[in-house]
């Protein structure tokens, strides 16, 4: 996930995400990566960073379509990453 982090903070403008949060999603953890704008997926990915789908995000704020169950099966476990607003 920092490796995530710090790729999107090399791009002009920045494409890191503003938090990432940990949920249990299919019996493993998945993390959530919550973009800087809503017109943007928020990406989740496996515990080897490995992108799962997107949830949540986009145009119509429903992701891509590929896990329409995380909302109703997901369950948050913490927040383990949030931007400083500086």
């Amino acid at each position: 996930m920092q490796k995530l982090i710090d790729d999107g903070n090399k791009e002009t403008p920045s494409t890191a995400p503003v938090q990432i949060d940990e949920y249990l999603y299919k019996d493993k953890k998945a993390y959530l990566a919550i973009a800087q704008c809503c017109d943007f997926f928020n990406l989740l990915y496996d515990e080897n960073c490995k992108e799962i789908c997107a949830p949540t995000g986009g145009f119509t704020g429903s992701g891509d379509g590929k896990c329409p169950d995380f909302e109703k099966e997901a369950k948050l476990i913490r927040t383990i990453w949030k931007e400083k607003n500086e």
